[in-house]
């Protein structure tokens, strides 16, 4: 009687190119290497119940279900991704919608205000200037700088909690009393 070893190396020599052949049909040169090692690892772990002769169907029908689970592996992986992708996109196309609206309200927003309340605010807020810096180019002290943007920020909040989120962009900003300093 032929050891374990013995007879696996046998089965290999013997039928390694025809299933290879076979995977590589069914799944392409990249991978049919892995299909013919899980086969015949299958094979190595099943080899005390494989009957001699009957070895070769064996080995196709494993090599074919091996190949049906791993296209059921790879559908569902693809489903899964599609999924995640589709997930991410709406989330992302959302989360540009809402910045989109938001950014228009802030707009809407600064053009309700003074001119003198968006030149602080544009100042302080998006030229990444230092306080002492924006006083120095408004031509005022670095209090009198603080105490006109406070008020500023003050009216922009008030204006903006008042303005509806889902205003349109083509209605008339809201009026501001200029005096409301």
């Amino acid at each position: 009687m032929q050891s374990s070893s013995g007879r696996m190396t046998d089965l290999f020599r013997a039928h390694a190119d025809d299933i290879h052949a076979y995977a590589r049909w069914r799944v392409g040169d990249g991978e049919a290497g892995d299909v013919v090692g899980e086969v015949f690892l299958a094979a190595w772990r099943s080899l005390d119940s494989l009957r001699p002769g009957q070895e070769r169907g064996w080995l196709f029908g494993t090599a074919r279900r091996i190949v049906l689970a791993r296209r059921r592996q790879s559908v569902a992986r693809s489903a899964l991704t599609s999924r995640l992708t589709a997930t991410r996109d709406r989330a992302v196309a959302d989360g540009v919608a809402e910045q989109v609206v938001l950014t228009d309200r802030v707009r809407r927003v600064l053009d309700s205000l003074s001119e003198a309340d968006r030149e602080l605010l544009v100042t302080a807020s998006w030229f990444d200037l230092s306080p002492a810096e924006a006083a120095r180019a408004l031509g005022v002290s670095r209090p009198t700088y603080a105490v006109r943007l406070h008020r500023a920020r003050s009216r922009f909040r008030a204006a903006f909690h008042r303005t509806p989120a889902d205003q349109r962009a083509d209605t008339r900003p809201m009026p501001v009393r200029e005096g409301a300093r």
